[in-house]
């Protein structure tokens, strides 16, 4: 078996935030000096892109505004980061019912639709074709996660704690929702509305599909804005799920840092911020109305797709699966030679740590210890 050739992330998320939101972070934050040049080119394309940002306020905000999603609840994929998120939302996006974020308008979400898909051969050039920390397929026309475009237009993104790891306050407000004022949350529900509102203006379609991790701990919030929303949650073995995490720290997540963080740092984040996000859907998932949550396995998943799908259509009472399921099967065709991650194995005192700090998570969804 050949080994799979690796891709080095050289572009920022941040390369198209609004100017004003760049001033804020850095305002707020300590960028290390070995980032200081990485800072100044996400500076550089701030202001190059700033025309456009401008434009498409004058031209959009209004029609953008008026824009109601009252009637057309979002479908939320829960669940953390490397448990099988993306293949799920990969999946349910060939329901043509769908509106999604999609990744062409993730990266140039201020001004996309002055520029719609008319940038894709020169946007093309920062798309890998696949995603360095686990080969899966990556076109401007997937679909994306919308935490990507949220922190380009606000401070209030869990994200930035990604690009700012010595700052966990992002992660604490806007994941937890820990520490934050009224007004605070107030603020991050306009700032997510108004992005919602985009994507499905931006895409014509007001049934939203949704994927984004730094959801899973939003439920709360997100009922509160969408009362009738549904959700499908997605676990995964524990174990996968760090070594899965740290690879994606190591060759995704750091090519976007603006503060130094250790292998030991890294490694107690993944385990810290996993359970208090886990812990916090655990308390909340009763707050969801009977019938618009759903719960799978990634190995069932895996394992059984279209079986899955069943479940997942029967159990929300979505209809429309008869019609996409050529469009899925043709999906999973495509994916059925995809070689997983495969790893070392973990040191005895890691594993003793994850199955103590993480030992509800495997008796809660049934994993060996």
């Amino acid at each position: 078996m050949g080994r799979r050739k690796r891709f080095k992330v050289r572009e920022h998320q941040l390369y198209t935030v609004l100017p004003k939101v760049w001033k804020e972070l850095k305002q707020e934050n300590r960028i290390d000096k070995v980032y200081r040049f990485r800072a100044r080119r996400i500076g550089f394309f701030s202001r190059l892109f700033a025309v456009g940002f401008f434009l498409q306020k004058i031209l959009y905000s209004k029609k953008i505004r008026k824009i109601s999603l009252e009637e057309h609840p979002p479908l939320f994929i829960l669940g953390l980061w490397r448990t099988g998120t993306t293949h799920l939302h990969y999946l349910m996006a060939c329901d043509t019912r769908f509106g999604y974020l999609k990744n062409h308008q993730a990266f140039t979400f201020n001004f996309s639709l002055l520029s719609l898909d008319r940038l894709n051969k020169i946007l093309s050039i920062f798309v890998p074709g696949r995603r360095p920390q686990d080969n899966v397929r990556v076109t401007l026309d997937d679909p994306a996660e919308d935490e990507q475009p949220l922190c380009t237009t606000t401070t209030r993104s869990s994200i930035h704690s990604f690009f700012f790891p010595k700052n966990r306050t992002y992660f604490q407000k806007y994941h937890l929702f820990e520490g934050i004022s009224e007004q605070e949350k107030s603020q991050w529900k306009q700032d997510y509305l108004s992005l919602l509102k985009s994507i499905a203006f931006y895409g014509k379609k007001r049934d939203l599909l949704l994927k984004n991790p730094h959801n899973t701990g939003r439920v709360k919030e997100l009922l509160e804005l969408f009362p009738k929303a549904k959700f499908i949650f997605i676990h995964r073995d524990p174990y996968t799920v760090f070594r899965s995490t740290m690879k994606l720290y190591n060759q995704m997540i750091s090519s976007q840092f603006l503060q130094h963080c250790s292998q030991k740092e890294i490694e107690q984040l993944i385990l810290e911020e996993n359970s208090k996000i886990l812990g916090k859907y655990l308390s909340e998932r009763e707050l969801i109305p009977e019938g618009n949550l759903v719960e799978i396995g990634f190995d069932a998943l895996e394992k059984a797709p279209m079986t899955t799908m069943e479940t997942i259509y029967n159990k929300l009472g979505l209809t429309g699966l008869d019609a996409a399921r050529p469009d899925m099967e043709a999906y999973l065709d495509s994916v059925r030679k995809y070689q997983r991650n495969t790893y070392r194995p973990l040191p005895g005192p890691r594993l003793e740590r994850i199955r103590s700090e993480w030992d509800f998570w495997f008796k809660e969804f049934g994993y060996s210890q």
